[in-house]
């Protein structure tokens, strides 16, 4: 016990009577609402037969023997939770108003994208930020080696990420964007299906994480995640709704890891030693 009061001093978490968790933490954070585009698109009806209903059959292959294969790995923090305990909405149908509508916002941004957003988008999707790289946007220059229980968290946290961000794409299987209108011109190969983006989801899990640990500059962390979701789109290989769809398994995801005793220890830890790096009281 005396233990678990340092996790939760660190964590900024406290014990009702009951032994229940509360406090400021991941526990009770929520989704802020959509906004812009997403808002706008996610008015519209998701359900088929706004255009041809020939789109509701197209679908990306499913691969039966990869799916084995990656789905054995199973997640290390929440090893108890499957996918029905995430409350995501299902993609909209192809053949959708919703669906309609993302494809020509897409063409849109194909058509007006400058070689500085090719530049820039296709760098920050091949450029995974490190707990070094987040501590020096906000003036903390730790270095790499100062930072491994961080480095190793994280580690686990992408492991536990992707045996569910496999699940949600395994289960809906939907189309990349191209798949459905040809005008689309994406700039990168694409290797599994489009429901939910990996790089969304990855870079709103290290936003809601570093929140955690700097809550003071929660709004740049959500920014850069925020400007992953537009790369993705900008590169035409990913609808609107793939990005929002990311952004809300990820707030889930994290607030599940809050509650999660294991991680909870290793994440005091974790905060103890960015305090100690960070040259600042976080």
């Amino acid at each position: 016990m005396k233990h678990l009061s340092f996790v939760l001093a660190l964590t900024g978490c406290s014990l009702f009577s009951n032994g229940q968790m509360t406090g400021p933490s991941a526990f009770s954070r929520a989704l802020t609402p959509a906004r812009g585009h997403y808002k706008t698109l996610a008015a519209l009806s998701p359900k088929p037969g706004f255009s041809s209903r020939d789109l509701d059959s197209v679908q990306w292959p499913l691969d039966k023997k990869f799916e084995k294969e990656v789905l054995s790995d199973k997640p290390a923090y929440l090893l108890n939770q499957n996918l029905d305990d995430f409350q995501l909405p299902a993609p909209p149908a192809n053949s959708s108003e919703q669906t309609h509508a993302e494809l020509n916002y897409l063409l849109e941004l194909q058509k007006t994208r400058t070689p500085e957003d090719i530049r820039s988008s296709l760098y920050m999707s091949n450029v995974f930020e490190t707990p070094s790289d987040a501590g020096r946007s906000i003036g903390c220059w730790a270095a790499p080696q100062h930072l491994p229980l961080l480095d190793s968290l994280f580690s686990h946290i992408i492991h536990d990420a992707d045996f569910f961000l496999w699940l949600i794409k395994f289960k809906w299987c939907r189309p990349r964007p191209y798949m459905l209108d040809s005008r689309i011109r994406d700039l990168e190969p694409s290797r599994a299906a489009s429901y939910p983006s990996g790089h969304v989801v990855y870079a709103y899990i290290h936003a809601y994480i570093y929140q955690e640990l700097a809550p003071d500059f929660t709004d740049v962390f959500i920014a850069k995640a925020d400007a992953m979701a537009h790369a993705r789109q900008i590169i035409g290989v990913h609808y609107p709704s793939d990005c929002e769809v990311s952004r809300i398994f990820a707030r889930q995801f994290v607030t599940k890891l809050f509650q999660n005793d294991q991680f909870l220890r290793e994440f005091a830890a974790v905060k103890k030693e960015w305090v100690s790096h960070s040259g600042r009281a976080l």
